[in-house]
Protein backbone atom coordinates (compact mmCIF):
# COMPACT_ATOMS: atom_id res chain seq x y z
CA UNK A 1 0.00 0.00 0.00
CA UNK A 2 1.38 3.88 -1.09
CA UNK A 3 2.21 5.47 2.01
CA UNK A 4 -0.33 8.32 3.01
CA UNK A 5 -3.30 6.49 1.59
CA UNK A 6 -5.80 4.27 3.26
CA UNK A 7 -7.49 0.79 2.56
CA UNK A 8 -11.57 1.32 1.76
CA UNK A 9 -12.42 -0.14 4.42
CA UNK A 10 -11.42 2.27 6.76
CA UNK A 11 -12.60 5.16 4.71
CA UNK A 12 -15.81 4.06 4.84
CA UNK A 13 -15.66 3.23 8.84
CA UNK A 14 -14.46 6.93 9.09
CA UNK A 15 -17.21 8.44 6.83
CA UNK A 16 -19.49 6.08 9.46
CA UNK A 17 -18.36 7.72 12.34
CA UNK A 18 -18.38 11.18 10.83
CA UNK A 19 -22.17 10.86 9.99
CA UNK A 20 -23.07 9.46 13.58
CA UNK A 21 -21.76 12.63 14.90
CA UNK A 22 -22.91 14.96 12.88
CA UNK A 23 -26.39 12.77 13.62
CA UNK A 24 -25.51 13.32 17.20
CA UNK A 25 -24.88 16.79 16.77
CA UNK A 26 -27.87 17.33 15.41
CA UNK A 27 -29.72 15.61 17.71
CA UNK A 28 -28.66 17.33 20.65
CA UNK A 29 -29.25 21.06 19.20
CA UNK A 30 -32.87 20.13 17.91
CA UNK A 31 -33.59 18.98 21.34
CA UNK A 32 -31.48 22.00 23.37
CA UNK A 33 -32.82 22.75 26.94
CA UNK A 34 -36.17 24.42 25.80
CA UNK A 35 -35.34 27.86 27.09
CA UNK A 36 -37.19 30.18 24.78
CA UNK A 37 -34.46 32.89 25.59
CA UNK A 38 -32.21 30.86 23.44
CA UNK A 39 -34.31 32.35 20.50
CA UNK A 40 -34.36 35.68 21.87
CA UNK A 41 -38.18 35.52 22.38
CA UNK A 42 -40.06 34.87 25.61
CA UNK A 43 -41.86 32.53 24.47
CA UNK A 44 -44.82 34.40 23.72
CA UNK A 45 -43.01 36.14 20.45
CA UNK A 46 -42.25 39.28 22.90
CA UNK A 47 -38.41 40.54 23.10
CA UNK A 48 -36.48 38.39 26.06
CA UNK A 49 -34.55 40.28 29.14
CA UNK A 50 -30.99 38.43 30.13
CA UNK A 51 -33.21 36.03 31.43
CA UNK A 52 -34.78 35.16 28.67
CA UNK A 53 -38.09 36.50 29.90
CA UNK A 54 -39.35 40.15 30.01
CA UNK A 55 -39.66 40.14 33.39
CA UNK A 56 -38.32 37.82 36.34
CA UNK A 57 -40.69 35.29 37.08
CA UNK A 58 -42.44 35.35 40.39
CA UNK A 59 -41.78 32.74 42.85
CA UNK A 60 -44.54 30.80 44.73
CA UNK A 61 -44.90 29.74 48.12
CA UNK A 62 -48.05 28.08 49.96
CA UNK A 63 -50.54 30.63 50.36
CA UNK A 64 -48.42 33.24 49.21
CA UNK A 65 -49.87 35.18 46.31
CA UNK A 66 -48.70 34.18 42.49
CA UNK A 67 -50.02 36.98 40.71
CA UNK A 68 -53.44 39.60 41.13
CA UNK A 69 -56.20 38.32 39.23
CA UNK A 70 -56.71 41.63 37.66
CA UNK A 71 -53.30 41.27 36.18
CA UNK A 72 -54.02 38.20 33.87
CA UNK A 73 -57.04 38.76 31.96
CA UNK A 74 -59.20 36.15 30.91
CA UNK A 75 -57.60 33.72 28.17
CA UNK A 76 -53.78 34.69 29.03
CA UNK A 77 -51.28 33.44 31.29
CA UNK A 78 -48.80 34.28 33.98
CA UNK A 79 -45.22 32.57 34.14
CA UNK A 80 -43.57 31.89 38.07
CA UNK A 81 -41.67 29.62 39.32
CA UNK A 82 -42.79 26.95 42.03
CA UNK A 83 -40.36 25.28 44.51
CA UNK A 84 -37.83 26.49 41.91
CA UNK A 85 -39.37 25.33 39.06
CA UNK A 86 -40.94 26.96 35.99
CA UNK A 87 -44.41 26.85 36.07
CA UNK A 88 -47.50 28.89 34.56
CA UNK A 89 -50.75 30.29 35.68
CA UNK A 90 -53.42 30.16 33.41
CA UNK A 91 -56.94 32.63 33.52
CA UNK A 92 -59.39 30.20 31.68
CA UNK A 93 -62.40 32.23 29.57
CA UNK A 94 -64.75 30.23 31.93
CA UNK A 95 -63.14 32.87 34.65
CA UNK A 96 -61.00 29.89 36.75
CA UNK A 97 -57.93 29.94 37.73
CA UNK A 98 -55.48 26.44 37.04
CA UNK A 99 -51.71 26.06 37.09
CA UNK A 100 -49.35 23.77 35.95
CA UNK A 101 -45.23 23.12 36.07
CA UNK A 102 -44.23 24.52 32.71
CA UNK A 103 -41.92 21.25 32.25
CA UNK A 104 -43.16 19.27 29.22
CA UNK A 105 -43.54 15.89 30.36
CA UNK A 106 -41.98 14.44 27.39
CA UNK A 107 -38.57 15.50 27.52
CA UNK A 108 -38.65 18.53 30.07
CA UNK A 109 -38.02 21.15 27.98
CA UNK A 110 -40.26 24.87 28.92
CA UNK A 111 -43.99 24.88 27.58
CA UNK A 112 -45.78 28.26 27.02
CA UNK A 113 -48.84 29.48 27.26
CA UNK A 114 -50.73 30.09 23.00
CA UNK A 115 -53.55 32.76 23.48
CA UNK A 116 -54.30 32.10 19.72
CA UNK A 117 -54.80 28.59 20.54
CA UNK A 118 -55.20 28.60 24.37
CA UNK A 119 -53.15 25.60 24.89
CA UNK A 120 -49.75 25.37 26.89
CA UNK A 121 -47.05 24.46 23.53
CA UNK A 122 -43.78 22.52 23.69
CA UNK A 123 -41.39 24.48 21.32
CA UNK A 124 -39.25 21.16 21.54
CA UNK A 125 -41.18 18.54 20.02
CA UNK A 126 -44.53 19.81 19.81
CA UNK A 127 -46.50 18.42 22.41
CA UNK A 128 -49.63 20.51 23.43
CA UNK A 129 -51.23 20.62 26.67
CA UNK A 130 -54.48 21.78 27.38
CA UNK A 131 -55.03 23.73 30.59
CA UNK A 132 -58.72 23.72 30.63
CA UNK A 133 -58.74 19.49 30.79
CA UNK A 134 -56.55 19.13 33.83
CA UNK A 135 -53.42 19.66 31.18
CA UNK A 136 -53.68 16.70 29.25
CA UNK A 137 -51.77 16.47 26.34
CA UNK A 138 -53.57 16.69 22.88
CA UNK A 139 -50.84 16.51 20.58
CA UNK A 140 -47.30 15.39 19.88
CA UNK A 141 -45.43 12.85 21.70
CA UNK A 142 -46.23 13.52 25.71
CA UNK A 143 -48.43 11.02 27.10
CA UNK A 144 -48.69 12.26 30.82
CA UNK A 145 -50.58 15.12 31.40
CA UNK A 146 -48.37 18.21 33.39
CA UNK A 147 -48.58 18.33 36.95
CA UNK A 148 -51.19 20.50 38.32
CA UNK A 149 -50.62 22.92 41.10
CA UNK A 150 -53.10 23.92 43.59
CA UNK A 151 -54.64 27.54 43.07
CA UNK A 152 -57.21 29.91 44.83
CA UNK A 153 -58.08 33.02 44.48
CA UNK A 154 -58.54 35.22 48.02
CA UNK A 155 -59.31 38.59 47.81
CA UNK A 156 -58.41 39.71 44.61
CA UNK A 157 -55.06 37.46 44.88
CA UNK A 158 -54.50 34.16 43.19
CA UNK A 159 -52.24 32.29 45.31
CA UNK A 160 -50.82 28.52 45.59
CA UNK A 161 -53.11 26.87 47.88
Amino acid sequence: MAEGRISRGKFLRFGGALGVGAASASLIAACGTGDPGEAGENGNGEPAGENGNSEAPEEAANGEAIAQESEVPAGSAFEFEDEGEPAVLVHLEDGSFVAYSAVCTHQGCDVSYSEGSATLDCPCHGSVFDPASGGEPTGGPAQNPLPEIPVEVRDGAVVRA
